[in-house]
């Protein structure tokens, strides 16, 4: 369970990872040499989002919506508001995990965090926009209607948890419109962004403070 836990969470960090990419030209974005040029140049990044997971057991999907925080070099903040609140926070290589409990939030000891700290640890260089420099993901980017970048998993302990996982950025905006995880058969998670504000001034202590 916490290995799931684990690569799911991982899953959700290299949505946010990959929205840093920020206003890409995807006109010319047909190799990942390109796409680290485009993400030089982000400093900080802020988006709301929605996510929607689909499992075969459920007759509709369960959503879920929150905010996404990154300041360069290493800094993110990965909040769900509803319907549970949980926060995943890293400041300066600490990393903290806290979670809703009677009215509060407490901050998780169950070793979650540290879990975390691990994955955050191994998707650093994405940062940098090395989208295809991280052994455990073949990479590949698709032209079409939008622009398609397919993380395929390397590494046998992701078998039966992550199938693939497909970024998709839209010409129209120049963003990254949505992210989307596949398990396996009827089930996925699909992260969706809106309300996309780069480079604007983001105080540290949203990297700090959870209330």
């Amino acid at each position: 369970m916490q290995v799931r836990c684990t690569l799911y969470h991982l899953a959700c960090i290299i949505a946010g990872i990959f929205l840093v990419m920020g206003p890409l030209n995807c006109a010319q974005a047909t190799d990942f040499e390109q796409l680290r040029k485009e993400s030089a140049n982000i400093k900080t990044i802020q988006a709301h989002f929605v996510q929607k997971k689909a499992l075969k057991i459920l007759s509709k999907p369960l959503v879920s919506e929150g905010r996404f925080y990154y300041s360069a070099p290493d800094s993110f903040r990965w909040e769900y508001f509803k319907p549970l609140r949980s926060v995943v926070i890293t400041y300066k290589n600490n990393t903290k995990r806290y979670i809703a409990s009677g009215g509060k939030m407490v901050e998780d000891k169950t070793g979650g965090a540290q879990a975390m700290k691990i994955v955050l640890n191994e998707v650093t260089g994405w940062m940098n926009g090395k989208f295809d420099q991280n052994p455990s993901f073949k990479a590949n980017i698709n032209e079409g209607t939008n622009t398609k970048i397919t993380l395929t998993p390397t590494e046998k302990n992701m078998t039966g948890m992550i199938e693939k996982i497909e970024i998709t950025l839209s010409k129209k905006s120049a963003t990254v419109k949505s992210v989307k995880i596949i398990e396996g058969a009827n089930n996925f998670t699909q992260i969706d962004f809106d309300n996309v504000e780069i480079n604007k001034a983001i105080n540290s202590s949203v990297f700090q403070d959870v209330e």
